[in-house]
């Protein structure tokens, strides 16, 4: 009896580890940053991160800042492949979408975004909200489903003092342009990548998931 007992409770605690591994698994998109403080004219880096079991083919963010203390710069995707679309912004919101022809692994940074500190001030990053992008089985683009959002936020702290030289960081993957130039085409190099991708059935797809999803999201917001 007491064995009986005994493979029971080991059975159990099996499968308690397995949902909670399970648990930790989920698809997951989160903020990090290397550190957070920062003096004037510096630039402040912050990663857009995921966690997904499914190859993704592409993703979409929105990050809220403070105009008057940050200034947008560009994101890059280090995921071989991933191309970025440029799009209009607005002040005091980033939008940033990217797409791939082909499935990619999706485990850890999705996107690098880089913003000049503009003056001193306490301020934070906030992920708005962030979608993954997978082929279904219509050979469409479809919004992964389920998708949790961790950490959301970043506080930053921008010293009023200049900063002095400051070590550049190398840039992974094409920049996508986020300041004013974004929405007039960003670079002919990115818009040269765009127009290959648009020739393929599958990134027009989604690149049409990516724009339904922000006109939704928009709609939704007002």
């Amino acid at each position: 009896m007491k064995l009986k007992t005994a493979l029971l409770l080991a059975v159990l605690c099996t499968c308690a580890a397995v949902r909670h591994a399970g648990a930790q698994a989920a698809e997951t998109i989160w903020l990090s940053a290397a550190t957070t403080a920062y003096k004037v004219g510096e630039t402040v880096v912050v990663t857009v991160n995921a966690v997904s079991v499914t190859p993704i083919q592409g993703f979409t963010f929105q990050i809220r800042y403070d105009p008057a203390c940050l200034r947008p710069v560009n994101a890059a995707s280090p995921i071989p492949g991933m191309n970025g679309l440029s799009l209009p912004q607005t002040a005091g919101l980033i939008d940033a979408s990217f797409a791939s022809t082909t499935p990619q692994s999706a485990n850890g940074a999705l996107a690098q975004v880089q913003f000049k500190a503009l003056a001193g001030c306490q301020t934070s990053l906030s992920l708005e909200s962030a979608a993954l992008a997978v082929r279904n089985g219509s050979g469409f683009a479809a919004a992964l489903p389920g998708i949790a959002i961790g950490e959301k936020n970043i506080a930053l702290n921008i010293d009023q003092s200049s900063g002095g030289v400051q070590a550049t960081q190398p840039v992974v993957g094409t920049p996508l342009p986020l300041g004013p130039a974004a929405s007039s085409g960003g670079s002919s190099a990115l818009s040269l990548a765009i127009i290959v991708l648009v020739v393929s059935v599958l990134t027009i797809g989604v690149f049409g998931f990516l724009i339904l999803f922000r006109s939704n999201d928009r709609n939704n917001s007002h």
